[in-house]
């Protein structure tokens, strides 16, 4: 009987830690907030947490990447059934962003496996072409 209770609590207790260690998600509203030419990387890092990944390349450019990937729920876990709780109906998603050597944002895209997040309205190639010409 001890065992059976030991190991159904290491299963639930895995469960929860997959949940509690999960980065923010990528929203929408956030996205909304990214402004080409305006926004820094300490903003980004305020809306979105630590990014994943950060380059710098030779010409000062910084590129920053999020990846998300949404925890399963909780019923999902279960044996046999697990499907019919939302197992395999998960997310992923990424935002990469561009720095210029000012530190400002001049491109960004974000992917989503749901197709549920996508780019601010705003017109990037017209912004984009004139930070390189300042």
């Amino acid at each position: 009987m001890k065992t059976k209770t030991l190991l159904t609590a290491l299963l639930l207790s895995s469960c929860l830690t997959s949940w509690a260690g999960a980065p923010r998600s990528i929203v929408q509203a956030n996205v909304n907030q990214i402004r080409i030419g305006q926004t820094t990387e300490p903003e980004l890092v305020q809306l979105f947490g630590t990014p994943t990944t950060r380059f710098v390349d030779l010409r000062g450019h910084t590129s920053l990447d999020w990846f998300r990937s949404v925890p399963m729920p909780v019923g999902a876990y279960l044996p046999l059934v697990g499907e019919l709780f939302g197992g395999l109906d998960i997310e992923a998603q990424q935002l990469a962003v561009e720095l210029g050597p000012n530190g400002r944002v001049i491109h960004y895209e974000v992917h989503s496996s749901k197709k549920t997040l996508q780019p601010a309205a705003q017109t990037v190639t017209t912004v984009r072409e004139a930070n390189y010409a300042k």
